[in-house]
C-alpha cells in the first residue's frame, strides 16, 4: 500500500525530497511503534527513501525505546514521536541527544471520537444510564 501511495502522489513526494540527493545504498534505520498509524507513516517514508537510493530498515519497538534508540544511535530517525503531550516525558529525558526536525502530521489530534448519532458534546455525556 505504501508503494502504491508513493506512486500515486508524486507531487507530495517531490516536495518532501526537494534538495535530497540520490544515494547508492546508504543504510538508514527508522524506529517506529507498532501502532497502525506509525506503521503507515514509516512505510510511506521508507518507500520514499528507497526511491532516493537508501537501504531502509523499519524496526518496530516499544514507545519507551523510540527516543532511546535515536539518542544512542541504534536508530537513525522516527516518525512516531507524538508531541507535545503523549511522548513529552521521553522527549524531555533524551532532549539534546537527538535532532528535532519538527512535526510531520500538522493538525493531527488525539482524543476520543464517537459517531454523530450519539449526539453528545463531551466525555462527561458518556456516563452510563442509571
Amino acid at each position: 500500500m505504501a508503494k502504491k501511495w508513493v506512486e500515486e502522489h508524486p507531487d507530495a513526494v517531490s516536495k518532501w525530497t526537494k534538495g535530497v540527493d540520490d544515494v547508492d545504498g546508504v543504510e538508514i534505520e527508522l524506529v517506529s511503534t507498532p501502532w497502525d498509524s506509525e506503521r503507515s507513516s514509516s512505510s510511506v517514508v521508507a518507500e520514499v527513501l528507497k526511491s532516493k537510493g537508501f537501504d531502509v530498515t523499519v524496526t518496530p519497538v516499544d514507545v519507551a525505546v523510540v527516543f532511546k534508540a535515536i539518542a544512542n544511535g541504534d536508530g537513525d530517525a522516527t516518525l512516531a514521536a507524538w508531541m507535545p503531550v503523549t511522548h513529552k516525558e521521553f522527549y524531555e529525558k533524551y532532549e539534546g541527544q537527538f535532532e528535532d526536525l519538527g512535526e510531520n502530521l500538522k493538525g493531527a489530534k488525539i482524543g476520543l471520537a464517537v459517531p454523530k448519532y450519539m449526539d453528545i458534546d463531551s466525555i462527561e455525556d458518556l456516563k452510563p444510564a442509571e
